[in-house]
């Protein structure tokens, strides 16, 4: 399971679903964007973030939620942010599916720079 971004002139980036999950929640959290422009990127559906939207996004990540992280570490679903490392289980019981969630430090990283090279809008597939 994973979410592609893409740009018009063919480049993508493959996202898994935990992390982009979790990078979806924190954006929403924060009220960044409105629920319109938002909400339909949670899953990968073909919709778009215009030019604007696609700087603002790489900016406000970089600015807000890349300095609370260091090098191996990982955001939770909470905005918490933890050194310990995923250890792949994958929990089903309906108060533990949080667990299964996590962006991190490198995938966040990855998912700046690409959003600043786009250079224009970026679909989520």
């Amino acid at each position: 399971m994973s979410v592609h971004l893409c740009t018009a002139d063919g480049r993508d980036l493959k996202v898994n679903a935990w992390n982009w999950g979790t990078l979806h929640e924190l954006v929403e959290r924060a009220g960044w964007f409105d629920e319109d422009t938002w909400a339909p990127l949670r899953y990968n559906g073909g919709v778009e973030l215009d030019a604007a939207a696609t700087a603002r996004l790489a900016e406000l990540l970089a600015t807000e939620v890349l300095p609370r992280m260091r090098p191996g570490e990982r955001a939770l679903l909470d905005g918490s942010i933890t050194d310990v490392p995923d250890d792949g289980t994958f929990y089903r019981g309906e108060d533990e599916l949080w667990k299964n969630y996590s962006l991190d430090h490198d995938v966040l990283v990855a998912i700046i720079e690409f959003l600043r090279a786009a250079g224009g809008p970026v679909s989520v597939q």
